[in-house]
């Protein structure tokens, strides 16, 4: 995880060093890492296809073999190796995402113990913490929650796998994705707040 952190704080500083501005540093580097991982999200979406052309087969395999849970679990096994679906792909990305915002928390602190660095974005400091000193800093929370609740709804419109699940599960994922993101923009620095609403802007 250090290592990680080191190599997030090193590209974060080249990027501010390219901006002169800690905000769009964050920015730039939010960006830098969506490309890199976007061979990974390509993946995870053809896996989803493939889920979503399987489901008939796999429903009327269910159906022949209803109540056979050790038949209906061999041979739901040799269609996803038949059609190379990995059952797990959809965990990755959640992964990176929580890797990569621990690192990001930590890199941002790092730059804050910086003094070459400024932390000013806007009138704004990027170090503060809306739980700690309250007033317009609310903002940075709810624009978390913003920004999470556009990547939601964008994805259940977009997302095959998603958009063919049940409204209880697509909602239920929105409003936890919300929730975790104003709770986020509460309680870690500005900058944070930053890299999470570029990051699902972005995304």
């Amino acid at each position: 995880m250090e290592f990680m952190v080191d190599i997030f704080t090193w590209m974060i500083n080249r990027c501010y060093f390219l901006c002169r501005n800690y905000g769009y540093a964050i920015v730039l580097f939010t960006l830098l890492s969506k490309i890199v991982l976007l061979p990974i999200s390509v993946w995870v979406q053809k896996n989803s296809i493939k889920m979503i052309k399987m489901q008939p087969e796999i429903n009327d395999m269910k159906a022949r073999f209803f109540g056979d849970k050790d038949q209906i679990a061999e041979r739901q096994a040799q269609i996803f190796k038949r059609e190379h679906y990995n059952p797990f792909a959809s965990v990755i990305p959640l992964a990176l995402q929580l890797l990569l915002l621990m690192g990001v928390i930590e890199a941002v602190k790092a730059g804050i113990g910086d003094r070459s660095i400024s932390m000013d974005f806007y009138g704004i400091d990027l170090s503060w913490v809306p739980s700690e000193r309250g007033g317009l800093l609310v903002l940075s929370p709810l624009a978390a929650g913003l920004s999470a609740w556009i990547l939601g709804a964008a994805q259940n419109g977009a997302n095959v796998l998603q958009r063919e699940q049940s409204k209880g599960n697509k909602y239920g994922v929105l409003i936890f994705s919300v929730g975790l993101s104003l709770y986020l923009g509460w309680f870690v620095p500005v900058g944070v707040a930053v890299y999470w609403i570029s990051s699902n802007l972005l995304a």
